[in-house]
């Protein structure tokens, strides 16, 4: 081991290690080395875990980790979701009841065509119902093509329905008195969106859910895009048509848009590629920040568009599809979905099964429309689709059941909701009583998006989740593929379908210098839109707040829990209160703070003085410190809105204060270029900076007191932003940019799926060596 100096880094260059006995290593004489092991071994593209700092508490999710790398890979299993077909299969029992379910689809279907029912299920005056009655419809038609043939005039009249139904919402022309009920959109041309025309023009968040806020748009959009790749399945013909191909299309783009070269809707709107999973919550600012109600509608969009993919040709989308179902399905089980054991949430919320309305720094057992039991358990189990069975497994379900559902009086139940409790909940464990008692509930009773047929037809497939059908040879993308394609034509939305407005009614852009398509659902949505002002937003597993004089307020590792009214062993919910740990601003005083830039991870805010002097602030999800890039004659203040308890000076460079809640943060400041300030830098008692700064000021709470030597030696890594790759296979890469320091690597916060699917399972992560290369350690 050769050690010498090269500029300000010590480097250590490891020749040769033999390694014949690897319990050499953990000898009491070899101790120190395993610590500059774990503490400087760059990755060389590797990431590996950082077991030396302790583990942080995020608001929601439970404790995330540290790991060290300036890329991260992360490999999915999407082999079951490329398996995935248009109807679950049918075992040996589901096979005896043939004649039964095809009796039962066509009694559904004659129910639909008397009195045009067809038509009010799909033209229900909102996106979101009338998205239920959309698949409702089609999933019954699918049951007609396999129960009674394609060729049957009833299949083809029910594929019929469909192709009317939809041209009611693409086709300004199609006669109005047989398309009442259709939702209209208008293209929002500030954030780069469609907004539902009914709440914009009455000025109000209400209608349809929200829509025109941007709420739950991949909950009601997810609908169109399954029954239209049903339709396009069962009519070919269809897709010749192009505006309805592009119809589907710019509902994808606004949901779930791949190419970041799209200058009219967002990078992937509602899916959060840092958490892997979707935020339904739109503009309306929220203390709580982004949530989600309904992991198993998210699961449908993405399910459509592995179809919609599948019946185009269009095998990157439909690959797509696979991915980020794969990915949601995987996060829905770690997260929303809860076994014993469940690491995420304390013990007492884990008995509730599921954890109803998942908010970024609240988990509340409710839904936003009431807290019935069969409501917060129903919303996880629509719609009924092959992709549900990804993420609710046998062993959930009756575990679920067997804690909370069993209780319920289903008899008494309203039989919408015990439709849904019986066929997502109850056929899982056992269908043949789930059957029985489906049969007592008439098909005007059912939930509206789910026919009596196909609910029955699904008891029969359980259990289904060994009967996945094989792929076909030909639908998988080749590996190293990138699936960020460009959706559709290029351009905006048809102006006949998608009339362009501009000014949001009530949510426009405010204090964003982003040009083009704006964020509307990621954690920083509160910061653009003037009534969100004063609301903390979450970039875990710190929460930030704007103070007096453009502070940047810091929170962190602070929770509480909610009793509620379950009972002695059963928590209603948790929460994470916003409390100012310590804030970072300037002496002088500040004009305005404005949103820059965005990306998928976060955005960079900019607060400006009045001579030109600026702080940049790089906010990312997972960020180990809180930076901030002063500039142009800013003194940087470090503060408490009730002082500073103590203050000490480590080194040049490198400080550690504690707030009045004896709390610990190491403070270091940097020049331009990632090195540490020399000695005519100090801090007064009251935390101001002896002078200005060209350079860095970056935080990080200290949980442990060894956590130190951690973070001193990353300190002078600094991210500013992350590139997303997605590869078919199930590859994604975090390409983290960064300032600073060249040759210290990044040291970020994971989660624990990050950490799964960078397969982190053994005690210290070493690369594989490369024969013939140098490596070197950093301090």
């Amino acid at each position: 081991l050769r050690t010498w100096w090269v500029g300000d880094p010590l480097v250590l260059q490891l020749h040769r290690v033999e390694v014949g006995n690897a319990a050499a290593m953990h000898r009491p004489q070899a101790s120190h080395m395993l610590l500059v092991l774990q503490l400087f071994l760059p990755s060389a593209g590797a990431a590996f875990l950082q077991r030396r700092l302790t583990a942080s508490l995020a608001p929601t999710k439970g404790f995330m980790r540290g790991v060290v790398g300036d890329g991260w890979v992360l490999r999915a299993n999407i082999t079951a979701a490329r398996r995935l077909g248009w109807l679950p299969e049918l075992g040996p029992a589901g096979k005896a009841r043939v004649e039964e379910l095809r009796a039962e689809a066509l009694a559904s279907f004659g129910k639909l065509r008397d009195g045009g029912w067809h038509r009010s299920a799909i033209l229900a005056n909102g996106y979101y119902t009338s998205g239920k009655g959309f698949q409702k419809v089609a999933t019954l038609c699918l049951l007609l093509e396999k129960l009674v043939g394609l060729e049957d005039a009833r299949t083809q009249e029910c594929a019929g329905w469909l192709s009317a139904g939809f041209r009611c919402y693409y086709d300004p022309s199609a006669p109005a008195d047989s398309c009442a009920g259709a939702s209209a959109s208008y293209y929002d041309e500030d954030w780069g969106g469609l907004a539902e025309k009914r709440g914009w023009d009455r000025k109000e968040c209400n209608s349809d859910y929200g829509n025109t806020c941007y709420n739950d748009h991949h909950y009601h959009f997810g609908y169109f895009v399954v029954s239209a790749a049903i339709l396009g399945k069962l009519r070919p013909e269809s897709l010749v048509n192009s505006t309805f191909v592009e119809y589907v299309n710019t509902l994808i783009r606004d949901t779930a848009n791949p190419s970041a070269e799209d200058g009219h809707f967002p990078h992937f709107r509602t899916f959060d590629w840092f958490d892997m999973h979707s935020w339904s919550h739109g503009l309306q600012p929220s203390h709580d920040g982004k949530d989600q109600e309904s992991t198993s509608e998210e699961l449908n969009l993405f399910y459509g568009l592995h179809l919609w993919g599948s019946v185009t040709g269009n095998r990157v989308l439909a690959e797509l599809g696979a991915t980020m179902l794969s990915l949601a399905a995987n996060s829905i089980r770690e997260y929303f979905l809860m076994l014993d054991g469940n690491p995420h949430h304390p013990e007492d919320f884990v008995r509730n099964r599921v954890t109803g309305v998942f908010s970024q720094g609240k988990v509340d057992y409710t839904t936003w429309f009431g807290g019935s039991p069969e409501y917060i358990h129903g919303i996880q189990m629509i719609p009924l689709s092959p992709a549900l069975q990804l993420a609710r497994s046998q062993e959930f379900c009756r575990r679920e059941w067997d804690d909370i559902l069993h209780r319920l009086n289903i008899p008494w139940m309203r039989k919408d909701w015990a439709s849904i409790v019986l066929t997502g909940g109850l056929a899982m464990i056992d269908p043949d009583r789930a059957s029985t008692l489906l049969r007592t509930i008439p098909e005007g009773r059912m939930d509206n998006g789910l026919s009596r047929a196909f609910a029955l037809y699904w008891a029969a497939s359980r259990p289904g989740e060994s009967r996945l059908p094989p792929a076909p040879p030909s639908a998988a993308v080749p590996g190293g593929v990138s699936l960020l394609a460009r959706v559709g034509a290029a351009g905006p939305p048809a102006a006949a379908v998608f009339p362009p407005a501009r000014g949001h009614p009530l949510y426009e852009p405010f204090r964003t210098e982003v040009r083009g398509p704006k964020a509307t659902n990621k954690f920083w949505a509160n910061w653009a839109v003037r009534s969100g002002q004063g609301y903390p937003i979450f970039p875990m597993p710190y929460v930030l707040k704007w103070g007096g004089g453009e502070q940047l307020h810091v929170s962190h590792n602070v929770r509480e829990y909610i009793k509620g009214e379950l009972g002695p062993d059963r928590m209603r919910a948790y929460v994470t209160p916003t409390v100012s740990e310590l804030a970072l601003g300037a002496r002088e005083p500040a004009t305005k703070y404005v949103i820059v830039n965005e990306g998928l991870f976060g955005f960079d805010a900019e607060v400006r003085g009045h001579a030109g002097q600026t702080i940049r602030f790089p906010i990312y999800s997972g960020m180990m410190y809180v930076s901030g890039r002063f500039s142009g004659g800013f003194t940087p203040v470090v503060s408490h809105p009730h002082g500073i308890a103590k203050l000490e000076k480590i080194s040049d460079g490198i400080w550690s204060f504690w707030n009045r809640r004896n709390h610990h943060f190491r403070v270091y400041v940097l020049d331009t270029v990632g090195n540490f300030v020399d000695a005519s830098y100090d801090f007064d008692a009251g935390g101001r900076l002896s002078r200005d700064l060209e350079g860095w000021v970056r935080l990080a709470h200290v949980i442990n007191a060894n956590d130190t030597q951690v973070l001193d030696a990353h300190a002078r890594s600094i991210m500013v932003g992350c590139e997303l790759e997605v590869e078919a296979g199930g590859v994604v890469r975090y390409n983290f940019q960064k300032e600073g320091a060249r040759r210290v690597e990044l040291l970020h916060w994971a989660y624990g799926h990050h950490t799964d699917l960078m397969g982190m399972q053994s005690e210290l992560e070493l690369p594989a060596s490369v024969p013939g290369s140098k490596r070197d350690l950093l301090l």
